[in-house]
């Protein structure tokens, strides 16, 4: 499994959870693609317009093809979803290191 984890400072914590939360626009977008495990949503307790997402798919392999196949749609929804947010940063892609359970 994989995990893709992004920071964001946010303009409106209510649209951008309707965006980027497990039922938001984003998740459903992702649930077509076969391999999407799910989506969480993390907000700071000190910055409560700072938050992390975190999508896991169940292989980088899973996750290339999805976005090889819905490429323009990914980049339609990438450009209309900046106005939810002042800042994105993308902390990388991570895997688990232990097996699972």
């Amino acid at each position: 499994m994989i995990a893709l984890v992004f920071r964001y400072e946010v303009r409106d914590e209510e649209a951008f959870e309707g965006a980027y939360g497990p039922e938001g626009e984003w998740a459903q977008f992702f649930r077509d693609g076969s391999g999407f495990v799910g989506t969480e949503l993390l907000r700071d307790v000190e910055e409560p317009d700072r938050y992390l997402v975190i999508d896991r798919w169940e292989s980088i392999d899973a996750y290339n093809t999805f976005l090889a196949e819905h490429q323009d749609e990914y980049l339609r929804r990438s450009d209309e979803s900046r106005f939810h947010y002042v800042q994105e940063l993308r902390f990388g892609t991570f895997e688990n290191v232990w097996p699972s359970l």
